[in-house]
This record gives C-alpha cells, structure tokens and sequence, in this order.
C-alpha cells in the first residue's frame, strides 16, 4: 500500500490518482494481468470474472479518475469478454463513490435486510443477478481482542433466506487460513490513533477452519445447499499429529554479530528513518548509537513496539499506543530494536500523512530536546531461519545473565516430520515474538494478549529441510519459556489481555 520509486524514495498516497502511485500500479498489473489471461473462462480456463479494486466506496478519496484508469488498464489487458465487477458495502455513499457504469456492481453483506441490500444494488446496474460477493460467515481476530465467532444458526438462515430470494453468493471467508510470516495485517484508522493488529491466524470462524477441516458451520450450509441443488462427496479432514514437548535452548541474539553478519544488513542514516524508507517492508529494525553524556531521550513514535537498550539491558518498553516516551539516559551503547505488528490493511486506512503508515522509528528521536542523529541501522528481514548456518553451538555468543528482547531459543527433537499431517506449536508460556518450524516463518505470537495460542504447521513444511530432526526457532521478546509443544489441537479462543497494546 506504501509505494517508493527507487531512484527518488519519494512516498506518496494510494488508492488515488497521485502520479507516483498510480505509476507503479499499472506497470505492475503490466505484469501481472496477462499470465491470467489463459485462465479466463471464455480462454477455457476457471476464471469467470475479476473483481476491480476492493470496497473503494469506504475509502474517502472517492477517486473516480483512479477507478476508471484501473477499469481500462484491465479491458486493455484482458480483453472484452471478462466480467469485470466491483464490490461495496450496501450503502449509497459507498455505491456512489465504489462503482462505475463499465462495471457490473455488486455488494456485500453479513447480515440485514437483504432485500433492501439487493434492491439498491440493482439501482447501479441496468439488469443482471443479486450478488453478495463476500457474505460474512465469521470475522477476523485481533490479538487482545475476544476470538469473534458468529452463530451457525444465523449464518445458514441468512443464506437460506439470500438463495430462496434468487441470489449468488459468495463466502468471505469459506476458508480463511494462516497469515505466515508475516503477512498478517492490522486495522486502523486514518491518522492511526486505532491501530490493532490481527492474528497470524485468519481461521475467521469460517465453515472450514484454518487447517481446512470442516465444521459444524460448514454441515450447516451444506444442508442449506442441498435444497437448492445436488452437492457432492466431502473428503475426509486431515490427520493432525503431536508430536509433544520440545525443549528449548537460548542460542543467541539478534543483535550479535554473528546473527547480524548471516541475517541482517547494516546501513546508516543521518536522521533515523523508518523500514521503509530503509527499503524494509516487515520484520524487526534496530537503532545504534553511542551515547556519550548523560541527557533526555525522546521516542516521538515507534510502530509497532520498540525495546530501548543501553548496554544490553532493557530500559523500557514502548507500546504501540504511546507516543513522545521520555526517559534518563545514562552514557553507553544505546539500541532502539522495533517490531513491526503487521501494516494497516482495514478500516479507514487512507493516509493524510504516510508516515503513519511505515514501521520502525516514524518520528524523531530527540535527545535533550534536540534531534539526535547518526545512527547505525540494522535491518532485519527475519523471513527464514535458514541463515543460521549452524544450530548445534552458540558460536560468537556470550552467555547472559539476564534476559534481552530478541533472544533466540533453539529446539531439535529426533522425530521423523511428517509431511502427510499436520500439526499445531503451542506458544503457552511464552511472551510475544516469531515462530519457526523447520526453519519456516509461522508467524507472529502473542500469548500474553491472546486469544491465539498455537500456530499452524502444515504437513508440507516438513519438506523443507532434514524429514529426519524437527527444529523449532522462536525469537523472544518479553517472557520466555523453556519449551514448546507440537500438538495436534488448536487453540484460538484462548485468555486475552487487552492491555498488553
């Protein structure tokens, strides 16, 4: 959603017509639209439309210049014979700035009076079907937020009642999956004084859930299903294996050298800048300097956690809520390490300032009410584990005697992974950090806010490296355990803390 050029670093807004931005956009759907091409329906393929944009009718700009240059871009691309279409909310302003004349318009809805819903679609289009494009069987989570789920009941009556009335429907989400890596996103608003970021898992309650098994939800709509037409054979679900505890040992920190050489980049910056503009996009971002006087030091604002360090010892930590955070500095090593929590993707996320928008260090640090410059940068990625070279010693590292953000804790059992099941790391005990199976990035975990406890671990994961040892990473930021347990349940509804942000 942030665009750079990389000749200039210049950022600019999205979702509009904004030279810089709509520039990058269409030279990358030059790219991107023709390998679908193949695969549309009248070319023999699966695909019988394609959706433009996605509920710009909330975004504010209600930039018409900008959905009509994306509308040509794909009739130019793809060709006359594809149904394109886009999707709003079932209210008129969203209708009004969201759809356009070239489309076929459709809406989207959880619940309410379909009718209603239906009848001003059809105000925007001059014949054609009722279409709910992302009917809402569930909704996505929020780490300190209470795991949502929607009634079963309420689910299958309202598409029953969609269907009698003679509509198409489609699920958002039928199966919603995991956000690994660090894919997962966050909701906010448009200064970002709301900012809450969603769980690495996106099982969203949906009819199959996030290792896509069937659900009671699911043999629910299937029977609504079944009185409008013949539905198939189901497969089985698959089979989850546990795999038990696997114990854990410190190996390191990501601010050793070593670590640092095999896994990260080091750059300078003058003033301190954010991820992005250090051409990062997700991850942890880490701040040096020496500090060579007693003073004021002065965080205007990190997104989304940071962890102040002076000689390897945590002085504070700064939530993603808080801003201008000031404390005593003593002379020393001084290291500012950030996390990013996942960029913002819903809610009202247009940007008047973009700097809202990047990770890292977004504002100035000042010191003694001055800004304070020259820093050492290091970037850390953190997409795999597999630059750690060698995980049986602690090679260029010390022993510490007391905890610092960013410990890395290594586990190995002696167990075949099997890659036909499934399995589930249960991240109880611990604080809030990264997870890695096989060297594998699962994702952020947070049990201290909860509800989410166990990470999903695909069978296929096994694949990546010895099927003979299963390793377990997890970089720790604020409590660590001494071990995980591979586990054939999940855990999605666990206690929440709501503070912990």
């Amino acid at each position: 959603a942030v665009v750079s050029t990389q000749s200039t670093g210049v950022y600019s807004s999205f979702r509009t017509s904004e030279t810089v931005y709509l520039k990058n956009v269409l030279e990358w759907y030059s790219k991107l639209l023709p390998q679908l091409v193949p695969y549309l329906y009248h070319n023999g393929g699966p695909v019988i439309g394609i959706q433009v944009e996605n509920e710009y009718g909330s975004n504010p700009s209600c930039d018409k210049d900008y959905l009509e240059t994306l509308t040509r871009k794909y009739r130019s691309e793809l060709g006359d014979k594809i149904l394109l279409y886009s999707v709003d909310g079932p209210g008129k302003r969203m209708m009004d700035c969201g759809t356009l004349p070239d489309l076929y318009n459709t809406v989207d809805f959880g619940g309410g009076n379909i009718t209603a819903h239906f009848e001003l679609q059809a105000q925007y289009n001059s014949g054609g079907p009722a279409v709910n494009t992302e009917f809402y069987p569930g909704w996505l989570s929020h780490w300190g937020s209470k795991f949502p789920s929607h009634s079963r009941s309420d689910v299958a009556a309202k598409l029953d009642e969609m269907l009698s009335y003679g509509a198409s429907v489609n699920m958002y989400m039928f199966h919603g999956g995991s956000n690994f890596g660090f894919t997962s996103g966050a909701k906010g608003n448009k200064d970002a004084t709301v900012f809450a970021p969603h769980t690495t898992s996106y099982d969203y309650d949906a009819p199959l859930n996030e290792a896509g098994d069937t659900t009671m939800k699911y043999w629910d709509i299937r029977t609504v299903n079944s009185k409008y037409g013949t539905v198939g054979d189901v497969p089985g679900n698959t089979t989850k294996k546990s795999y038990g505890k696997v114990p854990l040992r410190l190996w390191g920190n990501i601010l050793n050298e070593t670590f640092i050489s095999h896994c990260g980049t080091r750059v300078s910056n003058l003033q301190a800048l954010s991820m992005e503009e250090n051409k990062q996009s997700n991850g942890v971002i880490v701040y040096s300097r020496i500090m060579t006087k007693p003073g004021v030091l002065t965080v205007g604002k990190a997104r989304d956690r940071a962890y102040l360090l002076l000689n390897g010892k945590l002085l504070q930590t700064i939530k993603g809520s808080q801003a201008n955070v000031s404390i005593e500095l003593s002379p020393g090593k001084l290291d500012i390490v950030v996390l990013s929590d996942g960029h913002m993707n819903t809610g009202h996320v247009h940007m008047d300032d973009i700097r809202n928008y990047m990770k890292g260090l977004t504002e100035p640090v000042l010191f003694n009410s001055e800004p304070l410059l020259n820093w050492d940068v290091t970037l850390l990625p953190l997409d795999s584990m597999d630059c750690i070279q060698d995980t049986s010693v602690s090679r260029g590292f010390g022993s510490y005697d007391h905890f610092i953000p960013g410990n890395i804790y290594i586990g190995e059992i002696d167990k075949q992974c099997d890659s036909a099941t499934d399995t589930f790391l249960d991240t109880t005990g611990w604080g809030k950090g990264i997870a890695y199976f096989q060297n594998i990035n699962l994702g952020r975990y947070w049990p201290l806010a909860g509800p989410q406890l166990t990470l999903y671990a695909p069978g296929p994961f096994c694949s990546s490296q010895n099927k003979d040892k299963i390793t377990v990473h997890m970089i720790e930021f604020e409590k660590p355990a001494d071990h995980v347990t591979l586990t054939d349940t999940s855990n999605l509804r666990g206690p929440i803390d709501p503070s912990q942000l």
